[in-house]
């Protein structure tokens, strides 16, 4: 009977077998037990996440505040430099704004699956400030369609969609009040903006208002875009839009809801400026009054329904 040769590091003798470990052949390759540090996403409710929610409050105080307080300029325009030129076209100016950012914020979501959100953000202060810059040298309602309109909605929906998706992300405890949070900045922005921009139409020009109002917001989110930084990074879509969720009841019902919600909100900061002057017969200045009254009463309600 032929005998079987002992494995390496193995003594075999007249006494039991002894093992030499020293001898032990080493694998070259050992399994990792624990996945490297980067796959683990940080931990929730951390102060991190309230720099976090800092930045994307600064994102939303000058995106969406700047926005809200589109009627003070509407008045402007309606009364002193384009007397002539259709209300409607006029108020496309404001409507193109926050309507492009939602357009285009289904190509940022997009986007936020490739690219650092910090970068994003940046680039949208960068887009959104040059195009108030831009849109105080055009003398005409067309050229600030397409400048202050469809221009500062396409950079205010690289701040207005990062803003509102990052904190969530942050938070498990707190994420009702910390999106709250977040959210209260646009009505913060919309309060103090619509004084400065009275003010600033009032004693410069509506061109030196854009102007220093499109530098702020590209120094102002261009400093604090560093803090807006993704938790983890989201799993890449099959489709850029999945229609599939339309076979859901409570999708649809959300959907209408919002659609419906949202396609009056903004008809009272836009007319009630000049509705005002106007009608009421009041100093240009109660416009901006009564836009900061709007704007500051939905603070409350922003952090409280989170």
């Amino acid at each position: 009977m032929s005998k079987v040769p002992a494995p390496p590091g193995v003594k075999v003798g007249s006494e039991a077998p002894t093992i030499d470990f020293d001898q032990l052949p080493v694998p070259e390759k050992t399994l990792d037990v624990e996945p490297p540090a980067s796959a683990c996403p940080p931990a929730t409710d951390t102060k991190y996440g309230w720099l976090v929610v800092l930045g994307c409050f600064f994102a939303l105080m000058l995106s969406i505040g700047t926005t809200t307080t589109y009627g003070v300029y509407l008045q402007e325009y309606k009364l002193v430099e384009f007397p002539d030129a259709p209300s409607s076209l006029l108020s496309w100016i404001g409507t193109l704004q926050f309507s492009a950012m939602c357009l285009f914020g289904i190509g940022v979501g997009v986007l936020c699956e490739h690219f650092d959100t910090r970068l994003l953000s940046a680039l949208g202060a960068l887009i959104s400030g040059l195009a108030l810059v831009i849109a105080s040298f055009c003398n005409s309602p067309w050229k600030l369609l397409l400048t202050q309109g469809l221009l500062y909605g396409f950079g205010g929906s690289l701040l207005y969609i990062t803003g509102l998706t990052l904190p969530p992300q942050w938070f498990s405890k707190y994420r009702a009040l910390a999106t709250g949070i977040a959210i209260a900045g646009s009505g913060i922005g919309g309060l103090w903006l619509s004084a400065a921009t009275r003010a600033m139409t009032s004693n410069l020009s509506r061109q030196w208002s854009l102007r220093i109002t499109g530098l702020v917001i590209i120094g102002v989110c261009g400093a604090t875009c560093s803090l807006m930084k993704m938790r983890f990074k989201p799993e890449k879509r099959q489709k850029i839009v999945d229609l599939s969720v339309l076979c859901d009841k409570r999708f649809v019902l959300l959907f209408l809801g919002a659609l419906f919600g949202s396609a009056g909100y903004f008809i009272p900061y836009y007319f009630m400026p000049s509705y005002a002057v106007v009608v009421l017969g009041k100093n240009p200045d109660w416009g901006a009054n009564v836009s900061s009254i709007m704007n500051g009463a939905s603070i409350a309600g922003r952090i409280a329904m989170g």
